[in-house]
């Protein structure tokens, strides 16, 4: 099988002392992971390039043997910028493929979902500071509409609770503790608003911005699947 496919690549780790492992999100194959060279050759360093947390690259894919395809004519779109040369991108990278790495596990093919992510990758290499900065906030808000969960901010009224398992707000907290204070229950509604166009608007601290990163990592594990554990939490809280 050869496959002609636009990727983003969520995670590369190693194989053996030849080659690595790369997992990708694709258009039409949903989630594929490709064995690609390692080491230290000329070719092993330019997909090194090629191949970092949230790269898009197009690439045609080779059955190999089990699940995993070989890469070959890998390259990066025009327009395309390398998100490594920007360290803050680079860290909002590394945590936003972290958990599409983890969402992405076991499910079905998605060409909506990819080209949701194809084009928030585009906003990102655009990205001013402060839209930067909220990008990967941006993108849950996204991912959450996507899937259909989103809080119904038609039910926000003022002295309200946001419940989190169940998405609205009520009058009276609810009786399990998932649920937000009054004030940041209308915090929350705000945030409804939350886009990767609009993301430049929103103006948070970083004790503000974690907060909203704990919140969102609360309510997508209630209803997706546990992100509260990935590993690269902790540096995007410290850039």
């Amino acid at each position: 099988m050869n496959d002609k496919l636009d990727c983003v690549v969520l995670r590369v780790i190693a194989h053996n002392e030849r080659s690595v492992i790369v997992t990708c999100y694709s258009d039409t194959a949903g989630r594929v992971s490709f064995v690609s060279p390692g080491g230290n050759g000329k070719e092993a360093r330019r997909r090194r390039a090629l191949l970092m947390p949230l790269s898009v690259v197009e690439c045609v894919g080779v059955s190999a043997h089990g699940d995993l395809m070989r890469m070959r004519d890998v390259r990066r779109p025009a327009g395309m910028s390398d998100l490594t040369l920007n360290p803050m991108k680079s860290v909002v990278a590394l945590f936003v493929a972290d958990l599409l790495e983890t969402l992405t596990r076991n499910v079905e093919p998605d060409p909506q979902f990819y080209r949701f992510l194809r084009s928030a990758v585009s906003h990102l290499s655009a990205a001013g500071v402060r839209a930067t900065a909220n990008f990967h906030l941006a993108l849950m808000a996204g991912i959450i509409r996507h899937a259909g969960i989103e809080p119904d901010a038609s039910t926000w009224h003022e002295g309200y609770f946001l419940d989190l398992r169940d998405g609205i707000f009520r009058a009276t907290p609810p009786l399990h503790g998932n649920f937000l204070s009054q004030q940041e229950s209308e915090a929350a509604r705000c945030l409804c608003s939350l886009t990767l166009g609009n993301s430049r608007f929103f103006r948070f601290n970083r004790v503000t911005r974690n907060r909203v990163l704990d919140v969102m990592l609360d309510y997508i594990s209630l209803h997706l699947r546990d992100v509260r554990n990935l590993k690269s939490i902790d540096v995007v809280r410290d850039y």
